[in-house]
């Protein structure tokens, strides 16, 4: 997963919560100006945790990337002292 990836899906958590928001708050009585707001604020708040939650995810998977070369380099000197 790459920066750009992380960024539309929090795009498009953000659209999709404002939509739902606007038009469940509109039909369920709220003037339309109020729907406005709580589906701009839904965007806001959902848009906000789907970026920061992948950048996480983003971070774990490099480093967890850094750990293994590290493994790597250290089981080639152990299986030449073995075989010799």
């Amino acid at each position: 997963m790459n920066p750009v990836n992380i960024q539309k899906m929090a795009a498009s958590f953000g659209l999709f919560s404002f939509g739902v928001l606007c038009i469940g708050s509109v039909l369920m009585g709220a003037t339309v100006w109020t729907g406005v707001i709580r589906g701009m604020v839904g965007a806001v708040l959902f848009g906000l945790v789907a970026w920061f939650s992948g950048s996480m995810l983003l971070q774990e998977e490099d480093e967890d990337m850094v750990e293994g070369e590290d493994q790597e380099e250290t089981d080639k000197g152990s299986q030449l002292d073995q075989t010799a």
